[in-house]
C-alpha cells in the first residue's frame, strides 16, 4: 500500500531522500495513525457516538436529581444545590473525552466528516431538548424575563417599575412568585427585552417557550462555529467543544440565561466581518449593535472589526451599530421618560463577593488602606474605565497592522470585561468558550516553543475556568477565589508574560524593517 502525502501531512514535501533520515519518531506515529484512519475511517464517528451516549447518561442523572418545582431549591438550601451540581460536574467527563478525541486525532473527510457534523449538531439539539421541560433550579433570572415582557405589554416600563410596585399588583401570579429582585427595576437591555416580548406574544406567560427560543439561538451559535472553523481550515468537528459543553447546555437550556443571545450575535458579527463589501459591513455593525443590546459589553468588538484603511466602508459599520443601539433603546426611552438603565447602574456599582479578579485586588488593596466602601467602588470604576479604554485602543492598533486576530482580540476584551465586573456568575463565563474553540491551534501547527506554550496556557486556563466556575454554586467565596480563581489568573498572567518576552525580538525586527 502506497501512502500519498497530502498538504499538511508530516511527509508532504519528501522528494526521494532517504526515508529514515528525514522522518523523526513523532512523524512515524502520524504515519501509522494515517494508515489506521484510512483503513477505518468510521472509528472516530463511532467513538463520538459512544461519548454522546455517555453524555446523555450523565445528563439523565442530572435530570433525575433536578427538582420538578422551581421553589424546591430555595426550601432545600445548600443540600439541594449540591445534589444538583454533583451530576452537573460529572457531565464534564464524557465531554472532556470527546474534546480530546476531536483535538488529538486526524479530522475525518468526505461523508464521514458530514456524518460527524450531523452527529455533533444533532447531539447538541438532543442534549438541550432534554432539559427544556425542567424549571430553572439554580437561578430564577429567567422568570424575570417573562415578567418584564408582561409589564411592557401592559404599558409600563420595566426600567421604571419594580415587580413589587403596587401599581403592578394585578399582574402578579406564579411568574411573580418565582421571580427574584422584586424590589428593583429590570437591568436587561432592550435587545433582550424584544426577545422576551416575541416569546410572550407567541405563547404568553410561558418560560418554557422562551427557553426554546434560547435553544434555537444556541444551536445557531453551533452552526456558525462550524462555518467559522471550516473557513479557518480547521476541523469543523471542533464545534463540539461548544456544542456539547455542559456549561452552555445547562445554563441556557435549563436555567434559561439571556447570555445565549449575546454569544449568537457576537459570532454572527465575526462571520460577516471578513467580507469587505458595503452590505456586509452594515450587517456586521448591526450584529455588534444587537449583541450590545443584549448585554452591553460587546460594544468593545468595534475595536476588533473596524479598519481605518477601509474607512470609506467602515463608517457604515459604525453608523449601523450605533443606529441599531439608538433605535433599540428609543421605545423604552419614550415609555420610561428617559429612564433606560433601570437597576443596571446600581448592579454594576455593587461590591459583589463574586467580583472579577481585578476588582477583587483593588478592593483588598483599598481595604488595607482603610478607605470607605464608596471610595473603593469609585476607585474600581476608575481602574476599570482606564483598563477598558487602553486595552481597547491597543487591540484596535494591533488589528490595524494585522498583529492579532479578530478572535484573539475579542477573547482578550471579553476576558477583561469579566476581570473588572462586579459579579462573575458561572453562566457569564460561557462567552469565552466560542473564541477558545476558534483559537486552539491546528493539529501539527509549528511555532516556537515559547509562543506555543504561552498560547496553550492562555487558552487552556479560561477553558478550565469554564469547568471549575460551576463549583461556585456550592463553594464558599473566599475558598473559591483561593483555590480556583486566583491560581488560574496567575497562570494566565504567566502566559501573557511568556508571550510578550518571546515576541519582543520579532516585533523589534518588524519595527526596524518598517523604519528602513
Amino acid at each position: 500500500m502506497v501512502l500519498i502525502p497530502r498538504q499538511g501531512d508530516p511527509i508532504a514535501g519528501w522528494k526521494g531522500q532517504d526515508f529514515m533520515s528525514v522522518v523523526h519518531a513523532p512523524r512515524l506515529l502520524d504515519i501509522s495513525e494515517t494508515h489506521f484512519t484510512i483503513r477505518y475511517p468510521w472509528w472516530r464517528s463511532l467513538a463520538l457516538a459512544l461519548l454522546l451516549a455517555g453524555s446523555l447518561a450523565t445528563l439523565a442523572w442530572l435530570i433525575a436529581r433536578s427538582p420538578k418545582d422551581a421553589l424546591t431549591v430555595d426550601a432545600g438550601g445548600m443540600a439541594t444545590i449540591v445534589s444538583i451540581v454533583q451530576p452537573y460536574l460529572l457531565c464534564f467527563l464524557p465531554y472532556a473525552l470527546a474534546c480530546a478525541l476531536v483535538l488529538f486525532t486526524r479530522p475525518s473527510v468526505g461523508r464521514w466528516l458530514q456524518l460527524e457534523i450531523g452527529l455533533i449538531l444533532g447531539g447538541a439539539l438532543l442534549l438541550r431538548a432534554l432539559l427544556l421541560p425542567l424549571p430553572p433550579n439554580l437561578s430564577h433570572d429567567s422568570w424575570r424575563y417573562v415578567w418584564d415582557a408582561r409589564v411592557f405589554l401592559h404599558g409600563y416600563s420595566p426600567y421604571v417599575l419594580a415587580p413589587g410596585d403596587k401599581i403592578l399588583q394585578p399582574l402578579r401570579d406564579f411568574i411573580f412568585v418565582n421571580s427574584r429582585y422584586r424590589n428593583v427595576p429590570s437591568l436587561y437591555p432592550p435587545g433582550a427585552q424584544y426577545i422576551y416580548l416575541l416569546s410572550y406574544l407567541i405563547v404568553p406567560s410561558s418560560l418554557y417557550f422562551l427557553k426554546t427560543i434560547f435553544v434555537l439561538f444556541d444551536l445557531a451559535s453551533c452552526g456558525v462555529l462550524v462555518r467559522l472553523l471550516a473557513r479557518k481550515r480547521l476541523d469543523p468537528a471542533r464545534a463540539l467543544l461548544y456544542a456539547w459543553c455542559p456549561l452552555p447546555i445547562v445554563e441556557f437550556a435549563l436555567q434559561g440565561h439571556v447570555d445565549v443571545l449575546t454569544i449568537t450575535f457576537a459570532l454572527l458579527a465575526v462571520l460577516t466581518a471578513e467580507d469587505r463589501r458595503w452590505p456586509w459591513r452594515a450587517l456586521t455593525g448591526f450584529f455588534v449593535g444587537m449583541a450590545t443590546l443584549t448585554k452591553l459589553y460587546p460594544l468593545v468588538m468595534l475595536a476588533t472589526v473596524v479598519h481605518l484603511r477601509d474607512w470609506r466602508r467602515d463608517w457604515l459599520l459604525v453608523l449601523s451599530c450605533l443606529l441599531t443601539i439608538v433605535l433599540g433603546y428609543l421605545p423604552f426611552y419614550i415609555q420610561g421618560h428617559g429612564q433606560i438603565f433601570g437597576f443596571f447602574l446600581t448592579y454594576a456599582s455593587e461590591q459583589g463577593q463574586n467580583a472579577g479578579v481585578i476588582q477583587q485586588l483593588i478592593f483588598q488593596f483599598d481595604r488595607a488602606r482603610q478607605l470607605a466602601l464608596p471610595a473603593i467602588i469609585a476607585h474600581e470604576h476608575d481602574v476599570a474605565f482606564v483598563l477598558l479604554v487602553s486595552v481597547s485602543l491597543l487591540i484596535f492598533a494591533l488589528r490595524q497592522f494585522q498583529c492579532i486576530s479578530l478572535e484573539a482580540g475579542t477573547l482578550i476584551l471579553f476576558g477583561l470585561i469579566l476581570a473588572v465586573s462586579s459579579h462573575v456568575f458561572p453562566w457569564y463565563t460561557s462567552m469565552l468558550l466560542p473564541w477558545i474553540v476558534l483559537l486552539l491551534p491546528a493539529r501539527g501547527e509549528r511555532r516556537s516553543f515559547m509562543l506555543t506554550a504561552a498560547r496553550m496556557l492562555a487558552l487552556v486556563v479560561p477553558w478550565l475556568f469554564l469547568f471549575l466556575s460551576v463549583t461556585a454554586y456550592m463553594t464558599d467565596w473566599p475558598l473559591y477565589y483561593l483555590t480556583i480563581y486566583e491560581p488560574l489568573m496567575a497562570v494566565l498572567a504567566l502566559a501573557a508574560l511568556i508571550a510578550l518576552v518571546s515576541r519582543l525580538p520579532s516585533l523589534q525586527q518588524k519595527g526596524t524593517y518598517r523604519a528602513n
